[in-house]
């Protein structure tokens, strides 16, 4: 019989529904709850260096992933109009972490080279530990091609254990990167990042190289990054969370926003769950292109626990990606689908009754359109991902 982890059996000892009642969480002073500004980081070929908000990434001095002879230009360019979104939870209660997360970054590199090469990628994780940080600098593919938000050694997490990471494609011309806290038991936040945006419609002869020297305009696609509060609580704290990120999704005084996309562990296990995004004038990329609560197409968590955890707790969609404004959802898929600690790591796994699944969560992927006029900025300069083509249907 498998052995049950320790994470596992205090799982199993949880009342049903996940659920824990504690008391109404304090609030702090509104100051704390601020957006938290931060730099970014891109690789230079020898080191990650700090990048300002302000400014365009330098050009990767690395050559592409995949550069055959072979490829015309057509297959190199970038589509200013196309963007594929990842976003996956890593399990950070489970040990074996550094296997866990080498298997978990090798599948991404998959999926991100499956991807066509003129569509820009961005990668949204949670609940990663210093580690997984330190594995994810060190990957080739990814100092190559992505930007980070975070170092092992330079992170701006709430907690000092665990936190979120966005990779940005280095195409991409990034604005700004921030957090803002939430109010949270479980020390929780969003990670945003803005994305510059130009209207073809302003000056049709400009081209894309005007974005390519950080000229974008001052309109940004707005990213969202965010791991919702875990359990059931009681008052709820999730609608509280999800109303605090909708407020950034929108055009402030401080910010011009045409588009924004919001995903990640939404942890979306109660009835009321089901509502948030409408209540909030989101979309759900899922459900918009006809997907079905309580489907399997949609469970994105509770096929990789232990049969215990899940006899109890049952399947849920906790993971979501929501969107509004001037970008259209044309498709989405789940990855991360039985992903295991392969080879020896694994097998010794096995020997020790541990459970070899990457993660307990599937990951979500997006396909977006820019809408109407409206392009990304992008760096001509920047290195694009190999060639493929991952089909990206709701099947």
């Amino acid at each position: 019989m498998k052995k049950l982890t320790y994470v596992t059996q205090k799982l199993l000892r949880r009342p049903r529904k996940l659920h824990t009642k504690h008391p109404t969480l304090p609030k702090l002073d509104d100051e704390f709850y601020k957006p938290r500004p931060q730099n970014y980081w891109t690789h230079n070929g020898t080191t990650w260096v700090a990048a300002s908000s302000s400014a365009p990434p330098p050009p990767s001095p690395l050559p592409p992933r995949s550069s055959s002879s072979s490829s015309s230009k057509a297959e190199t360019s970038t589509n200013p109009k196309s963007l594929r979104l990842f976003s996956w939870n890593i399990d950070m209660l489970q040990p074996n972490a550094e296997p866990r997360m080498a298997h978990a970054i090798s599948h991404l590199h998959t999926l991100v080279t499956s991807t066509p090469p003129s569509t820009p990628v961005i990668i949204f994780l949670q609940e990663l530990l210093p580690s997984d940080l330190a594995q994810l600098r060190s990957t080739p593919w990814i100092q190559r091609s992505f930007s980070m938000t975070e170092l092992d050694d330079q992170r701006k997490w709430p907690s000092s254990l665990y936190g979120t990471t966005t990779l940005v494609d280095r195409r991409l011309q990034i604005r700004s990167v921030f957090r803002v806290p939430w109010i949270s038991k479980f020390e929780r936040d969003g990670l945003f990042v803005d994305v510059e945006l130009r209207n073809r419609g302003d000056d049709a002869a400009a081209g894309m190289e005007e974005c390519g020297n950080g000229k974008g305009g001052e309109t940004v696609l707005r990213l969202c990054n965010t791991h919702l509060e875990s359990l059931v609580a009681d008052p709820p704290v999730r609608p509280l969370q999800l109303e605090s990120a909708s407020m950034y999704l929108r055009t402030s005084s401080s910010s011009n926003i045409a588009a924004a996309i919001l995903a990640g562990d939404l942890n979306a296990i109660e009835s009321f769950d089901r509502i948030l995004h409408t209540t909030n004038n989101l979309h759900d990329l899922y459900l918009s292109l006809g997907g079905q609560e309580d489907s399997d197409d949609g469970y994105t968590w509770g096929y990789q626990v232990p049969e215990p955890v899940r006899q109890k707790f049952g399947c849920s969609r906790m993971d979501k990606i929501l969107f509004r404004g001037e970008v259209r959802g044309v498709g989405f898929d789940r990855f991360g689908v039985g992903v295991v600690v392969e080879g020896s790591e694994g097998e010794e796994m096995k020997a020790r009754g541990e459970d070899v699944w990457v993660t307990d969560h599937y990951g979500i992927m997006g396909d977006f359109e820019v809408a109407g006029s409206w392009e990304l900025c992008v760096d001509v300069n920047g290195v694009g991902v190999e060639s493929g083509v991952l089909k990206s249907k709701l099947t």
